[in-house]
């Protein structure tokens, strides 16, 4: 497990999401509020890993948040519930090569 001083878990289920040890600052910050295509405001924390979380679909370079990132949704490995996005860089030169946006609404902080 990880070292940090929260555990982040799912809001539907509870299970384990991540740890505070892998928040990651994107840009200037670790916490981003952008606004989707369908005018939906999405506020997202970022990590480095997220254990507790899966990714569905194809990777997308579509609207994406991030130049240079294709994105995929990601869920909670338990119950399903959608949480945000797993980006992965487009070459491999992006740094970092990976990582998680997951949606401050989605998780629990404990």
């Amino acid at each position: 497990g990880g070292n940090g001083a929260k555990v982040y878990q799912c809001i539907s289920c509870g299970s384990l999401i991540t740890y505070s040890d892998r928040l990651l600052r994107i840009g200037i910050s670790i916490r981003h509020l952008f606004i989707n295509p369908a005018g939906v405001e999405c506020d997202f924390h970022t990590f480095s890993d997220c254990p507790g979380a899966v990714t569905r679909g194809g990777a997308t370079e579509s609207h994406t948040w991030f130049p240079g990132y294709r994105w995929r949704m990601a869920f909670c490995r338990h119950c399903g519930q959608h949480l945000g996005w797993h980006y992965e860089g487009t070459t491999v030169f992006d740094r970092p090569s990976e990582f998680w946006g997951i949606l401050v609404s989605q998780l629990v902080a404990r």
